[in-house]
């Protein structure tokens, strides 16, 4: 009897290796899900990791899970690492390897006791938003010793329960997250980061209520007073004039009118005061073509500031670099400018 039982164990041994050798060496997992929001909006969100545990499904699964950043904030080289309870979701980190513009991400991934796996997002424009592909592929025996691969090659048969399961749970929670953001599609939005000195200027303090003939029109005078007073004290321009919005609200909204000069003794007259230009970390947008385009400049850079995670700063300003009496209106340069507040996700 012993025997038997011997010889019974030994077959099925020699038959799970048998079949076991001939399971799938590697393991694909892949999930779909369409976003009602634009590729531009939907890769930034990803390209990154900060956002993560706001979607992630092992995130909600065990919210004292510890992450840790480091490489640069977003792109290629971008790294995540975890730690959380063993039982939920153990430790590890996945690095960003590959970063395509609106269509593709790549990643390398390390679970505590896995070894080594790769993922990515595919992105392909619908007629209204993405398909968001989340993918997951995983070589089983790689670094392993010959049972334990040959184990993992069954474990792999459930991979695509596993982890099928959880990329649906985060492609729903991610969605659901992206489509809170604004609708513009920045793609095509030439923006930029920068740090801006301050410049003396000279200026006219106005409001939207006071601006009985239009903004523009105030605008007129309020640069031909300073520009008198300048002319009449020989004092320099130092670059293009500017329009600060210092405070809004959906009746009225104040600006300023003003020009940068020289430094100097200036003796003020009528409305024309003397300060300096807002400064600090601002996004700048640069809007090429006629002023009354401009709306459409400022919805792409709603969405581009909330897609990554930038807070609108007390402050926003334009500045004039084309003269619109020499420019054709098509060819006019504006710089648009949002300081950047410092509770902004980039800053934490």
């Amino acid at each position: 009897m012993f025997k038997k039982i011997l010889y019974l164990i030994v077959i099925t041994c020699f038959v799970l290796i048998i079949v076991g050798l001939y399971l799938p060496p590697a393991v694909h997992v892949e999930r779909s899900i369409a976003i009602d929001r634009p590729a531009s909006s939907v890769f930034t969100l990803l390209n990154e990791f900060s956002t993560y545990p706001e979607w992630s499904p092992w995130s909600e699964r065990d919210p004292e899970t510890v992450y840790t950043y480091s490489g640069p904030a977003s792109g290629t080289g971008a790294r995540m690492t975890w730690d959380g309870d063993p039982r939920l979701v153990g430790r590890g980190w996945q690095e960003i390897t590959e970063s395509r513009p609106w269509s593709l991400i790549r990643m390398q991934l390390e679970f505590d006791q896995m070894g080594k796996a790769s993922s990515y997002f595919q992105l392909e424009p619908l007629k209204s938003g993405v398909l968001l592909t989340w993918g997951f592929d995983m070589e089983l025996a790689a670094g392993q010793e010959f049972f334990s691969g040959l184990m993992m090659r069954y474990f792999g048969l459930f991979f695509d329960r596993w982890i099928g399961t959880d990329y649906e749970q985060g492609l729903k929670r991610f969605k659901a997250f992206a489509e809170t953001l604004p609708a513009g599609d920045f793609s095509d939005l030439n923006a930029a980061i920068v740090e801006v000195e301050p410049v003396d200027i000279l200026y006219v303090a106005l409001g939207s209520r006071e601006s009985a003939g239009g903004v523009a029109e105030s605008l007129a005078t309020a640069y031909r007073e300073i520009s008198d007073l300048m002319t009449e004290q020989s004092i320099e321009m130092q670059s293009q004039p500017m329009a600060i919005t210092r405070a809004w609200d959906a009746e009225d909204y104040e600006f300023d009118a003003a020009i940068p000069v020289a430094p100097g003794d200036v003796v003020l007259s009528g409305r024309v005061r003397a300060g300096t230009s807002p400064a600090g970390r601002a996004v700048r947008v640069i809007h090429k073509g006629p002023y009354e385009h401009m709306p459409a400049s400022y919805a792409k850079l709603a969405a581009y500031m909330a897609a990554h995670g930038l807070k609108e700063g007390r402050v926003s300003w334009e500045q004039y670099i084309s003269d619109p009496a020499k420019t054709p209106p098509r060819e006019a340069v504006t710089y648009i400018y949002f300081l950047i507040d410092d509770t902004s996700r980039e800053n934490r």
